[in-house]
């Protein structure tokens, strides 16, 4: 279940400043124990309820527009958006499936307390990942670069507040082409996985700009893979295809024609079978031309090579197939959660 409060995972929190360790001050918000750390004296702040654990001098975050807006999203959100976007754009439907698999592999890791999961840019929930939330097996820790019930606290996922090894999973849905230094992000979430800790990673390959002027990456799979080498792949695929993709062209053409995100929606609705053509393409090429990329990969000793990443393109429709058999197959899953990595995907 989400932990909605910063106090119930103190001895987890580490300053995104300097990484020493975070103390409640006399005015009930946290501050660094360090000293000579800028904020050792001066707490860091509290909007919404919710604490603002960012280094505002090493994030593209304006810390007086942050702190003047309430942390509020840059980007219009709303229910009609959701539901539009996921009847016309079409959502992960492995999501779900995944999401289950995480909870039962770290619940499986176990040990005095809870396991802990991660999950970064969860303003809104991610479609498919309400399993996580679910759960009471786990602890899980929420945050986003803006104030929202949905999360622990507010913070920059490049430098997440959290000490070193703290977490037994990592959840990353939407977020990579979202941030500016993704290799960095990725860092920091091996950084607090436990040795062997899981990770699930679903990003855009084909999709227009959809966070306005905090949207900077885009990845092909074996992008995709190399950006994840401190990782061994479990299960990976597409979260949607060339249907897709030809629906949400569509979209933006009448969005542009039209002037209006909600008018270019709706126009598009007509056309949404198309996205069922989806399940009737080949494998091989549905992968080249995918919508959204996902991951399911659990942290390892050392990097891939590059001889492996290429070998990595031969294996992407196996892996593809598998996916298929794992939300009605509780042995498949079991098998996965066991598997430490094929030798020629490490």
């Amino acid at each position: 279940m989400l932990v909605d409060d910063t106090s119930a995972i103190a001895d987890l929190l580490a300053c995104p400043i300097c990484g020493g360790n975070l103390r409640m001050s006399g005015s009930e918000q946290l501050q660094c124990e360090r000293p000579g750390c800028g904020h050792h004296q001066a707490p860091f702040p509290r909007l919404g309820g919710k604490d603002v654990l960012i280094d505002f001098d090493d994030s593209v975050l304006d810390r007086e527009t942050t702190l003047a807006s309430g942390a509020t999203s840059v980007v219009g959100r709303g229910r009609w958006r959701a539901v539009l976007s996921r009847v016309v754009d079409g959502s992960n439907r492995y999501a779900a499936t995944l999401a289950r698999l995480m909870v039962e592999g770290v619940s499986q890791r176990a040990g005095q307390r809870k396991p802990v999961i991660v999950v970064m840019g969860a303003g809104e929930i991610g479609h498919g990942s309400e399993p996580l939330y679910a759960t009471t097996d786990a602890d899980i820790i929420a945050f986003d670069i803006y104030a929202s019930p949905n999360i622990t606290f507010v913070a920059d996922a490049h430098a997440i507040p959290l000490r070193d090894g703290v977490a037994d999973g990592v959840w990353i849905q939407g977020v990579l082409e979202l941030v500016v230094d993704p290799r960095k992000v990725v860092a920091e979430a091996s950084r607090i996985l436990k040795p062997g800790g899981l990770m699930f990673t679903d990003t855009a390959f084909m999709w227009p700009v959809c966070e306005q002027a905090y949207d900077f990456n885009r990845w092909s799979p074996s992008g995709l893979r190399w950006l994840f080498r401190d990782f061994d792949v479990l299960a990976a695929g597409q979260s949607t295809g060339p249907g897709t993709m030809t629906v949400l062209a569509i979209r933006y053409l009448f969005q542009s024609l039209l002037r209006s995100t909600k008018l270019g929606q709706i126009a598009a609705f007509p056309f949404v079978w198309i996205r069922l053509l989806d399940y009737l393409c080949g494998d091989r090429r549905a992968l080249d031309a995918s919508v959204g990329m996902f991951i399911f990969g659990r942290k390892r000793d050392r990097p891939i090579e590059i001889d492996d990443l290429l070998s990595y393109y031969g294996e992407q429709p196996r892996l593809k197939k598998a996916m298929r058999t794992l939300g009605r197959d509780p042995k498949a899953r079991r098998a996965l959660l066991q598997e430490r990595g094929r030798s020629d995907l490490r």
